[in-house]
């Protein structure tokens, strides 16, 4: 008797376990590499990667400048974070973002303590930014500027218009709100992709980040486009990635093509 109790005990241990696992891990690993574009010309490469951990998710971006321009400076741009499963909830708990190069005093490392033994959870956010130390309390999650792509990828869908993410924006807490504005189709490595279209507006700086994620890809942004004062500043897209084990599908500076009329949402 007593070890058919133990044997329970364990198989129901060993099913929760194994369930925050799938909420830890529902995203796959990816390695994706990234043309970042002004003007119409590559001037650098970006490259993110997505790991698990025994918890969570290790979240890594390195961005190096390309081509001629590379001759002429040497800036990068290095970030990780770190999103660790507790108590049910995806939560960030470690960032650091790291430049090199011409701009000085852009770093940024920052550690968060949660409190889960209450809704919504309580966050200590402790650090330095900016060669300023900072410290701030949140309820609920928050996330850095590279993370809030993993909850993105992970809930968007077309039944669903707004996307609302606390953000740390240097040193500051703000919103990162998507909405869902419309869709296009694209073919790359091969095969044709329809992409959603997430819209961030800073109506504060007149600015939009407009992000095309692919739903058969799990969600992974194709094209990134930065816009200021609505002319597109920058631009970045999708040339190469792998998703776990898998097939690298490649198409190096790949040809948009759109359908007749965009659907709006």
């Amino acid at each position: 008797m007593i070890n058919k109790r133990l044997k329970i005990i364990t198989l129901f241990i060993t099913t929760l376990l194994n369930c925050n696992l799938l909420i830890a891990q529902a995203l796959p690993e990816f390695h994706a590499k990234y043309a970042i574009e002004k003007y119409g010309i590559k001037v650098a490469e970006a490259s993110y990667k997505l790991s698990h951990t025994d918890n969570g998710y290790k979240f890594t971006q390195n961005t190096e400048l390309d081509g001629f321009i590379g001759m002429f400076a040497d800036d990068t741009i290095s970030a990780i974070s770190y999103v660790n499963e507790i108590d049910g909830q995806l939560l960030l708990q470690k960032y650091r973002y790291t430049q090199t190069g011409r701009e000085k005093n852009r770093n940024e490392e920052i550690n968060i303590q949660w409190d889960t033994s209450k809704k919504p959870e309580k966050g200590k956010i402790s650090g330095v930014v900016r060669s300023k130390k900072i410290n701030l309390e949140t309820e609920g999650p928050v996330w850095d500027v590279l993370s809030f792509q993993i909850p993105l990828m992970i809930e968007a869908n077309e039944k669903i218009e707004q996307y609302p993410y606390k953000a740390l924006l240097k040193g500051e807490i703000d919103t990162y709100n998507f909405v869902l504005k419309s869709n296009k189709k694209i073919t790359f490595a091969g095969k044709e992709y329809k992409l959603l279209q997430m819209v961030r507006t800073d109506p504060r700086k007149k600015r939009q980040l407009h992000i095309w994620i692919a739903p058969e890809l799990h969600n992974l942004p194709v094209i990134i486009e930065s816009y200021r004062k609505g002319k597109e500043h920058s631009r970045m897209q999708l040339e190469s990635v792998q998703f776990n084990n898998e097939k690298i599908l490649s198409e190096p500076m790949f040809n948009e093509q759109f359908t007749d009329n965009d659907e709006e949402y």
